[in-house]
Protein backbone atom coordinates (compact mmCIF):
# COMPACT_ATOMS: atom_id res chain seq x y z
CA UNK A 1 0.00 0.00 0.00
CA UNK A 2 1.29 3.37 -0.94
CA UNK A 3 1.70 6.19 1.55
CA UNK A 4 -1.17 8.05 -0.04
CA UNK A 5 -3.51 5.06 0.36
CA UNK A 6 -2.53 4.64 4.06
CA UNK A 7 -3.20 8.30 4.79
CA UNK A 8 -6.64 8.15 3.17
CA UNK A 9 -7.54 5.01 5.16
CA UNK A 10 -6.54 6.65 8.46
CA UNK A 11 -8.65 9.73 7.71
CA UNK A 12 -11.65 7.52 6.95
CA UNK A 13 -11.31 5.66 10.26
CA UNK A 14 -11.05 8.92 12.26
CA UNK A 15 -14.12 10.35 10.56
CA UNK A 16 -16.18 7.23 11.29
CA UNK A 17 -15.08 7.26 14.97
CA UNK A 18 -16.10 10.89 15.41
CA UNK A 19 -19.52 10.22 13.94
CA UNK A 20 -20.03 7.19 16.26
CA UNK A 21 -19.03 9.23 19.33
CA UNK A 22 -21.51 11.94 18.40
CA UNK A 23 -24.29 9.32 18.38
CA UNK A 24 -23.53 8.20 22.00
CA UNK A 25 -25.79 9.70 24.84
CA UNK A 26 -24.26 12.51 26.92
CA UNK A 27 -22.74 11.47 30.30
CA UNK A 28 -25.09 12.35 33.23
CA UNK A 29 -23.65 13.20 36.69
CA UNK A 30 -24.59 10.74 39.45
CA UNK A 31 -27.28 12.09 41.86
CA UNK A 32 -26.14 13.28 45.28
CA UNK A 33 -26.69 10.73 48.05
CA UNK A 34 -29.94 11.22 50.10
CA UNK A 35 -29.33 12.30 53.67
CA UNK A 36 -32.41 12.15 55.92
CA UNK A 37 -33.06 15.03 58.29
CA UNK A 38 -32.29 14.13 61.93
CA UNK A 39 -35.36 12.88 63.82
CA UNK A 40 -36.62 15.32 66.50
CA UNK A 41 -36.16 14.20 70.10
CA UNK A 42 -36.87 15.73 73.51
CA UNK A 43 -33.81 14.08 75.04
CA UNK A 44 -31.20 16.49 76.40
CA UNK A 45 -30.46 19.36 78.77
CA UNK A 46 -32.27 22.69 78.67
CA UNK A 47 -32.33 26.08 80.42
CA UNK A 48 -34.93 28.81 80.26
CA UNK A 49 -36.91 31.69 81.74
CA UNK A 50 -40.51 31.96 82.96
CA UNK A 51 -43.00 34.64 83.99
CA UNK A 52 -46.59 34.62 85.15
CA UNK A 53 -48.89 35.24 88.09
CA UNK A 54 -49.34 33.78 91.55
CA UNK A 55 -52.80 33.49 93.11
CA UNK A 56 -53.50 33.09 96.82
CA UNK A 57 -56.97 32.35 98.17
CA UNK A 58 -56.10 30.79 101.51
CA UNK A 59 -57.17 32.32 104.79
CA UNK A 60 -55.15 33.59 107.67
CA UNK A 61 -56.32 34.18 111.18
CA UNK A 62 -55.62 34.41 114.87
CA UNK A 63 -55.95 31.86 117.60
CA UNK A 64 -55.81 32.70 121.27
CA UNK A 65 -54.91 30.70 124.36
CA UNK A 66 -55.76 31.69 127.94
CA UNK A 67 -53.27 31.69 130.79
CA UNK A 68 -54.07 32.76 134.38
CA UNK A 69 -57.44 33.36 135.97
CA UNK A 70 -59.26 35.55 133.43
CA UNK A 71 -60.99 33.65 130.61
CA UNK A 72 -61.80 35.16 127.27
CA UNK A 73 -65.00 34.29 125.38
CA UNK A 74 -64.98 30.94 123.66
CA UNK A 75 -62.89 27.86 124.23
CA UNK A 76 -59.13 28.26 124.73
CA UNK A 77 -57.25 27.84 121.47
CA UNK A 78 -60.24 28.63 119.25
CA UNK A 79 -60.40 30.95 116.28
CA UNK A 80 -61.69 34.35 117.28
CA UNK A 81 -62.80 37.49 115.48
CA UNK A 82 -59.96 38.06 113.03
CA UNK A 83 -60.49 39.07 109.43
CA UNK A 84 -57.85 38.32 106.81
CA UNK A 85 -57.30 39.49 103.26
CA UNK A 86 -57.75 36.05 101.79
CA UNK A 87 -57.06 36.76 98.11
CA UNK A 88 -53.90 38.07 96.53
CA UNK A 89 -52.57 38.17 92.96
CA UNK A 90 -48.89 38.82 92.37
CA UNK A 91 -46.24 38.75 89.67
CA UNK A 92 -43.79 35.87 89.57
CA UNK A 93 -40.80 35.24 87.34
CA UNK A 94 -37.61 33.21 87.36
CA UNK A 95 -35.37 30.68 85.66
CA UNK A 96 -35.43 26.92 85.22
CA UNK A 97 -33.10 24.13 84.12
CA UNK A 98 -33.69 20.45 83.49
CA UNK A 99 -33.03 17.25 81.59
CA UNK A 100 -35.37 15.07 79.51
CA UNK A 101 -35.07 11.48 78.32
CA UNK A 102 -37.43 10.24 75.58
CA UNK A 103 -38.56 6.59 75.35
CA UNK A 104 -40.68 6.21 72.24
CA UNK A 105 -43.50 8.71 72.75
CA UNK A 106 -42.98 8.98 76.52
CA UNK A 107 -40.73 11.66 78.01
CA UNK A 108 -39.39 11.59 81.58
CA UNK A 109 -37.23 14.25 83.16
CA UNK A 110 -36.32 16.42 86.12
CA UNK A 111 -36.54 20.20 86.46
CA UNK A 112 -35.56 22.78 89.05
CA UNK A 113 -36.46 26.45 89.19
CA UNK A 114 -35.99 29.52 91.38
CA UNK A 115 -38.49 32.37 91.21
CA UNK A 116 -39.33 35.80 92.56
CA UNK A 117 -42.86 36.29 93.84
CA UNK A 118 -44.46 39.28 95.55
CA UNK A 119 -47.16 37.92 97.86
CA UNK A 120 -48.67 40.04 100.63
CA UNK A 121 -51.68 39.51 102.82
CA UNK A 122 -52.83 40.68 106.22
CA UNK A 123 -55.65 40.87 108.70
CA UNK A 124 -56.97 42.58 111.77
CA UNK A 125 -59.44 41.85 114.52
CA UNK A 126 -60.66 42.60 118.03
CA UNK A 127 -60.17 40.69 121.28
CA UNK A 128 -62.23 41.96 124.24
CA UNK A 129 -60.72 42.62 127.66
CA UNK A 130 -63.11 41.07 130.17
CA UNK A 131 -61.41 42.71 133.16
CA UNK A 132 -60.88 46.39 132.37
CA UNK A 133 -64.07 48.17 131.31
CA UNK A 134 -63.66 50.41 128.29
CA UNK A 135 -60.60 48.53 127.10
CA UNK A 136 -60.23 46.14 124.17
CA UNK A 137 -57.38 44.74 122.13
CA UNK A 138 -56.85 44.95 118.39
CA UNK A 139 -54.50 42.77 116.41
CA UNK A 140 -52.93 43.81 113.09
CA UNK A 141 -50.78 41.33 111.22
CA UNK A 142 -49.38 40.63 107.77
CA UNK A 143 -47.53 37.93 105.90
CA UNK A 144 -45.40 38.12 102.76
CA UNK A 145 -43.33 35.91 100.45
CA UNK A 146 -40.58 37.08 98.13
CA UNK A 147 -39.29 33.88 96.53
CA UNK A 148 -40.03 30.21 95.96
CA UNK A 149 -38.35 27.32 94.18
CA UNK A 150 -39.10 23.75 93.19
CA UNK A 151 -37.31 20.49 92.39
CA UNK A 152 -39.70 18.35 90.35
CA UNK A 153 -40.04 15.26 88.23
CA UNK A 154 -41.80 15.49 84.86
CA UNK A 155 -43.60 12.74 82.96
CA UNK A 156 -45.19 13.42 79.60
CA UNK A 157 -46.41 12.12 76.26
CA UNK A 158 -44.96 13.58 73.04
CA UNK A 159 -46.85 14.22 69.83
CA UNK A 160 -43.69 14.87 67.79
CA UNK A 161 -42.85 18.49 68.76
CA UNK A 162 -45.73 18.89 71.22
CA UNK A 163 -45.37 17.57 74.77
CA UNK A 164 -48.10 17.33 77.39
CA UNK A 165 -46.89 16.52 80.91
CA UNK A 166 -47.60 16.30 84.63
CA UNK A 167 -45.06 17.43 87.20
CA UNK A 168 -44.60 17.36 90.96
CA UNK A 169 -42.05 17.31 93.77
CA UNK A 170 -40.41 19.45 96.43
CA UNK A 171 -41.17 23.15 96.96
CA UNK A 172 -39.48 25.70 99.20
CA UNK A 173 -39.85 29.41 99.85
CA UNK A 174 -39.23 32.36 102.13
CA UNK A 175 -41.89 33.93 104.35
CA UNK A 176 -41.82 37.13 106.30
CA UNK A 177 -44.38 38.49 108.68
CA UNK A 178 -45.10 40.85 111.52
CA UNK A 179 -47.92 41.82 113.81
CA UNK A 180 -48.80 44.11 116.68
CA UNK A 181 -51.31 43.86 119.52
CA UNK A 182 -52.72 47.21 120.69
CA UNK A 183 -54.47 47.94 123.96
CA UNK A 184 -57.21 50.47 123.21
CA UNK A 185 -58.57 52.59 126.04
CA UNK A 186 -61.91 54.24 125.34
CA UNK A 187 -62.57 57.60 127.06
CA UNK A 188 -66.10 58.96 127.25
CA UNK A 189 -65.66 62.69 127.78
CA UNK A 190 -64.29 63.61 125.36
CA UNK A 191 -64.84 60.42 123.39
CA UNK A 192 -61.53 59.00 122.13
CA UNK A 193 -59.75 55.73 121.55
CA UNK A 194 -56.15 55.71 122.71
CA UNK A 195 -54.19 52.75 121.29
CA UNK A 196 -50.98 51.57 122.91
CA UNK A 197 -48.78 48.85 121.46
CA UNK A 198 -48.35 46.16 124.08
CA UNK A 199 -46.78 43.38 122.05
CA UNK A 200 -44.99 42.97 118.73
CA UNK A 201 -43.51 40.10 116.79
CA UNK A 202 -41.93 39.76 113.37
CA UNK A 203 -39.23 38.10 111.33
CA UNK A 204 -38.47 35.95 108.33
CA UNK A 205 -38.53 32.19 107.95
CA UNK A 206 -38.14 29.51 105.30
CA UNK A 207 -40.65 26.78 104.55
CA UNK A 208 -40.49 23.45 102.75
CA UNK A 209 -43.50 21.77 101.17
CA UNK A 210 -44.70 20.22 97.93
CA UNK A 211 -45.95 21.19 94.49
CA UNK A 212 -48.07 19.50 91.82
CA UNK A 213 -49.17 20.61 88.36
CA UNK A 214 -48.91 20.12 84.63
CA UNK A 215 -48.32 21.85 81.35
CA UNK A 216 -47.92 21.87 77.59
CA UNK A 217 -44.62 22.49 75.75
CA UNK A 218 -44.05 22.99 72.03
CA UNK A 219 -40.68 22.96 70.22
CA UNK A 220 -40.84 25.47 67.36
CA UNK A 221 -37.26 24.60 66.34
CA UNK A 222 -34.71 21.94 67.23
CA UNK A 223 -33.26 24.20 69.94
CA UNK A 224 -36.13 26.40 71.20
CA UNK A 225 -39.44 25.57 72.85
CA UNK A 226 -42.23 27.45 74.64
CA UNK A 227 -44.44 26.17 77.44
CA UNK A 228 -47.54 27.02 79.48
CA UNK A 229 -47.63 25.61 83.01
CA UNK A 230 -49.77 25.45 86.14
CA UNK A 231 -48.42 24.66 89.64
CA UNK A 232 -50.08 24.42 93.03
CA UNK A 233 -47.54 25.21 95.75
CA UNK A 234 -48.14 24.24 99.38
CA UNK A 235 -45.57 25.53 101.88
CA UNK A 236 -47.70 24.72 104.92
CA UNK A 237 -48.48 27.33 107.55
CA UNK A 238 -46.48 29.39 109.98
CA UNK A 239 -47.43 31.17 113.19
CA UNK A 240 -46.18 33.93 115.47
CA UNK A 241 -47.13 34.26 119.12
CA UNK A 242 -47.82 37.32 121.32
CA UNK A 243 -48.04 37.23 125.10
CA UNK A 244 -50.48 39.99 126.07
CA UNK A 245 -51.53 40.92 129.65
CA UNK A 246 -55.30 41.26 130.06
CA UNK A 247 -55.42 42.32 133.70
CA UNK A 248 -56.07 40.48 136.94
CA UNK A 249 -52.80 38.57 136.67
CA UNK A 250 -53.87 36.82 133.46
CA UNK A 251 -52.00 36.66 130.18
CA UNK A 252 -53.39 35.82 126.75
CA UNK A 253 -51.22 34.19 124.13
CA UNK A 254 -52.32 35.50 120.73
CA UNK A 255 -51.17 33.25 117.88
CA UNK A 256 -51.12 34.67 114.35
CA UNK A 257 -51.58 31.90 111.79
CA UNK A 258 -50.80 32.24 108.07
CA UNK A 259 -51.45 29.72 105.31
CA UNK A 260 -48.62 29.67 102.74
CA UNK A 261 -50.42 28.07 99.81
CA UNK A 262 -50.78 29.54 96.34
CA UNK A 263 -51.29 28.71 92.66
CA UNK A 264 -49.03 29.72 89.78
CA UNK A 265 -49.92 30.12 86.10
CA UNK A 266 -46.94 30.98 83.91
CA UNK A 267 -45.37 30.83 80.47
CA UNK A 268 -41.77 29.82 79.76
CA UNK A 269 -39.10 29.78 77.05
CA UNK A 270 -36.47 27.00 76.95
CA UNK A 271 -33.23 26.58 75.02
CA UNK A 272 -32.34 22.92 74.55
CA UNK A 273 -28.79 21.70 74.03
Amino acid sequence: MSFRSALLASAAILTAGSAFAADLPARVAAPAPYIAAPMFTWTGFYVGLNAGAGFNNKGNGVNYLNYGVVPLPGAPGSFYGINGSNSDTSFTGGAQAGYNMQFGSFVAGVETDINYIDRNKGGNGIIPNTVAAGTYYTVNHGNSSNYFGTVRGRLGYAFDRALIYVTGGLAYGGNGGSGTVYSNVVTVAPFAVVPTAVSYTGGNSSSIGWTLGGGLEYAFSNAWSVKAEYLHVDLGSNSRTFLTPVGGGATTAVVLRNENKFDVVRAGLNYRF
